[in-house]
């Protein structure tokens, strides 16, 4: 016989519906989709928006990150005190040059691309990134999971079925 539903069902919890984060979220979505179209569609040069998109997000990052939360080492520094960075600060720091590097190299070659090729094909070379990064991972010598080299698989098959004919 089935239990009646008296504490059990009282104690289980819904998922709470956010509003603000379903706006955030389709916001996003709207934004990322619109980026490519977008990009073909505007007047300036690939290289002159892949610069202003870093400009942008650089001047919106970097007051967050010297004035909130690295507060006390840019007081070091406009104080004049030698060794701000330690030993172990220099490994971070340059992983994070090179992948600034790495943002700025893609959004010169995605921009480029979209005056190169059709909107769906640039936007399926993107897509590409995660198998990238697969490679990246599996030739460092990290492990990559069969259902992982499977998912990206059938990821790659579906940008290149949504591309169409520009494949």
């Amino acid at each position: 016989m089935p239990m009646s539903s008296s504490s059990g069902d009282a104690k289980r919890s819904r998922p709470v519906f956010d509003p603000l984060a379903v706006a955030a979220m389709t916001v996003t979505v709207v934004s990322f989709a619109a980026t490519a179209p977008l990009t073909a569609a505007a007047s300036a040069p690939a290289l002159a928006m892949a610069f202003w998109r870093n400009a942008l997000g650089f001047v919106t990052l970097v007051p967050l990150l010297l004035l909130v939360l690295r507060r006390r080492e840019v007081a070091r520094v406009a104080r004049g005190e030698r060794g701000v960075l330690r030993r172990e600060q220099w490994r971070p720091l340059t992983r994070g040059f090179l992948a600034a590097t790495s943002l700025a190299l893609h959004f010169a070659t995605f921009m480029t691309s979209t005056r190169m090729t059709t909107v769906a094909m640039s936007t399926a070379l993107v897509a590409t990134q995660p198998v990238w990064q697969a490679f990246i991972a599996a030739g460092q010598g990290v492990p990559v999971a069969r259902r992982t080299w499977a998912g990206l698989l059938l990821a790659v098959v579906g940008a290149a079925l949504a591309a169409g004919p520009d494949v």
